[in-house]
C-alpha cells in the first residue's frame, strides 16, 4: 500500500473511533494486530500491551470505563509505504476523579502488513500528568 492509503486507513480509524464504530476500527486492523502503549506501567488499567482483535476490544472497554475524550484532534500526519506517525492533540478527563489530563503531543506509530492492515500501534507519549491526576 502506499504511504497516502495507510493515512487515508488511520484517517478512517480515528473516524471510526470518534463515532464509537468499533466493527469499523476493527476492520483496518489485522487479526494478530499488537496495540502497545508503556505509559503509566502497572498503575494504568489501559496500559500494556493488547493482542488481536479481542485485546483491542477489551483496550476500548477500558478506555470507555475510565476516560472521557475531551478533545481527540489530529495534527500531523507523516507515513512511509509501511508506517504512519500521528500527532494528536488529546484531552481526557478521569471518570474516577473528574481531573484533566492534556496531551498538547500524543504520538502512535502505525505499522501495516502487506495486504494495507494495521497489525502494531505504538503509543508515545510523557505520562507525568496522567500519573499525578490518576493518584489524586
Amino acid at each position: 500500500m502506499s504511504a497516502q492509503d495507510n493515512i487515508q486507513t488511520v484517517t478512517d480509524v480515528y473516524a471510526a473511533f470518534n463515532r464509537g464504530d468499533r466493527d469499523a476500527m476493527t476492520a483496518a486492523l489485522a487479526e494478530n494486530v499488537e496495540f502497545e502503549n508503556r505509559a503509566g506501567g502497572s498503575e494504568i488499567p489501559w496500559a500494556g500491551v493488547h493482542h488481536g482483535h479481542s485485546g483491542f476490544m477489551a483496550l476500548l472497554d477500558r478506555l470507555e470505563e475510565h476516560l472521557q475524550f475531551d478533545v481527540f484532534e489530529q495534527l500531523d500526519f507523516l507515513a512511509s509505504d509501511n508506517q504512519v506517525a500521528v500527532v494528536s492533540r488529546m484531552e481526557w478527563t478521569l471518570k474516577k476523579n473528574g481531573q484533566k489530563v492534556s496531551y498538547p503531543t500524543f504520538i502512535q506509530l502505525w505499522t501495516f502488513d502487506a495486504a494495507g492492515k494495521a497489525e502494531r500501534v505504538f503509543d508515545n507519549h510523557d505520562p507525568t500528568e496522567l500519573l499525578a491526576a490518576w493518584r489524586r
